[in-house]
């Protein structure tokens, strides 16, 4: 095992776990359309060496989803829609803005 530092600065987690209608879940919504458009929008604006998108599995707020987190800062996002794009990639330019470091 080699432990190492995060070569991110935010590191944006979608939950994408999907119960297939059998009861509330975030992938069963916008899900999939929400990373489309984050990727492309941090791509477009040169924050992909900084910024990274990964899928995540439950994130145990189902019925408070879609779920977004952004880590090492800690920061939650629940029930998030296309329309909340723009609130999200203030808060990221923000805290690249700041120049928050990776987790050591």
């Amino acid at each position: 095992m080699k432990q190492q530092t995060a070569p991110y600065q935010c590191h944006l987690f979608i939950c994408t776990k999907s119960r297939n209608g059998e009861r509330k879940s975030c992938g069963d919504s916008t899900n999939p359309q929400l990373k489309t458009l984050l990727k492309e929008e941090i791509s477009k604006r040169g924050w992909k060496p900084r910024v990274r998108i990964s899928d995540s599995g439950c994130l145990g707020l189902c019925d408070a989803g879609p779920n977004l987190i952004i880590y090492p800062q800690k920061i939650w996002y629940s029930e998030v829609t296309p329309a909340d794009l723009p609130e999200i990639l203030q808060t990221i330019e923000n805290l690249l803005e700041s120049g928050t470091e990776p987790m050591r």
